[in-house]
C-alpha cells in the first residue's frame, strides 16, 4: 500500500497481483485486488489514485457499458467504489478511424442493427474513472473516460477501438 499512497502505481499493481494471485484464503484478498485495480487505472489517469480504494461495492445509479469494439475488453473502475469485469468483443463492429472520431456527431454504440454485448453495474455518487483494456493480443491502446456520477440520471459508457488517421494503420 505504501506504493500506492507514493504514487508508484505501476509497483503498486504489481505487488498486490501478486499479493492476491498467490494469498487464495488471506483476509486482505479482497481489499489487495481491489487497490492493484484502482492502481492500473491511475497509470493512464493520475487523479484516479488520490485516495486509496476500499471494499465497498454497488451504489444506486445505472450505469450501462456498451463494447463497440471488435476486441474483448476488461473494463476497470474506481472512485467511490472499485472493480472489473469483461465483455465479449463485438461481432460486426469495426475501428473507427481516428479522424472520424474526431468529426461532430461521432456516435459509437449508436447503431440501432447491432448488438453491442453490454453490462450495468450500480454505482455511487461520485466521480468515477474508467479504463476499457483490450484483452489478448490486441494492438489495441487502452482508453479511459471520467464520469461524474449524479442523481437521477442513467449512465452509459462505450468501449470503442480507433485506427490510424483513416489511412488504413
Amino acid at each position: 500500500m505504501d506504493q500506492y499512497k507514493d504514487g508508484e502505481f505501476d509497483a503498486a499493481r504489481t505487488t498486490l497481483s501478486e499479493f492476491a494471485d498467490s494469498n487464495k484464503h488471506d483476509k486482505n484478498r479482497a481489499r489487495a485486488r481491489k487497490i492493484a485495480i484502482a492502481a492500473e487505472v491511475a497509470l493512464k489517469v493520475p487523479a484516479a489514485g488520490k485516495r486509496l480504494p476500499t471494499t465497498a461495492s454497488g451504489g444506486s445509479i445505472s450505469v450501462t457499458v456498451k463494447n463497440d469494439s471488435p476486441d474483448d475488453i476488461t473494463v476497470l473502475y474506481t472512485g467511490p467504489v472499485t472493480g472489473s469485469f469483461t465483455l465479449k468483443g463485438c461481432g460486426g463492429c469495426t475501428a473507427y478511424s481516428t479522424a472520424s472520431t474526431l468529426l461532430l456527431g461521432f456516435n459509437p454504440c449508436n447503431d440501432s442493427g447491432k448488438h453491442y454485448p453490454q453490462r450495468t453495474i450500480t454505482l455511487p455518487v461520485g466521480t468515477t474513472y474508467f479504463l476499457h483494456k483490450p484483452m489478448g493480443d490486441s494492438s489495441a491502446t487502452p482508453a479511459s473516460d471520467t464520469a461524474k456520477l449524479r442523481s437521477g440520471y442513467l449512465y452509459t459508457e462505450c468501449a470503442y477501438t480507433t485506427k490510424g488517421f483513416g489511412l488504413g494503420s
